[in-house]
């Protein structure tokens, strides 16, 4: 009897992949990667600082954007208070208040003036 009729030969002998299958694999590995996180440079950072400080200080709204391995997530509000020590921050959101991890932080940008409902 063939090789090919024996165990799984059959499926083994006809196996191929097609180009519009491998760019979607290869897609697919890409997101399963972890990403790393970026580096921030210092005037980054610093310009960072003053848009939080502001918006504790002055209620300015603030859109934060944190590192996620997949994807990365804002939060847009208003921040209550910033804890040094712990590199947590509280930001007052629509949906109630979150606290937020500060070295996760990727970006930083000024969302507007609160407005109160």
């Amino acid at each position: 009897m063939s090789k090919k009729l024996q165990q799984n030969g059959l499926f083994e002998s006809s196996r191929m992949m097609l180009p519009e299958h491998r760019e979607a694999y290869i897609l697919h590995q890409e997101q399963l990667a972890p990403r790393t996180r970026p580096s921030l440079d210092a005037q980054a950072a610093d310009e960072m600082s003053r848009l939080l400080s502001n918006s504790m200080v002055l209620g300015d709204r603030v859109t934060i954007t944190l590192f996620h391995e997949h994807d990365d997530v804002s939060y847009t509000g208003r921040v209550l208070r910033l804890d040094r020590p712990a590199r947590t921050l509280r930001l007052l959101t629509v949906d109630g208040n979150r606290d937020l991890q500060m070295n996760l932080i990727t970006g930083v940008t000024s969302a507007g003036e609160w407005m109160d409902e």
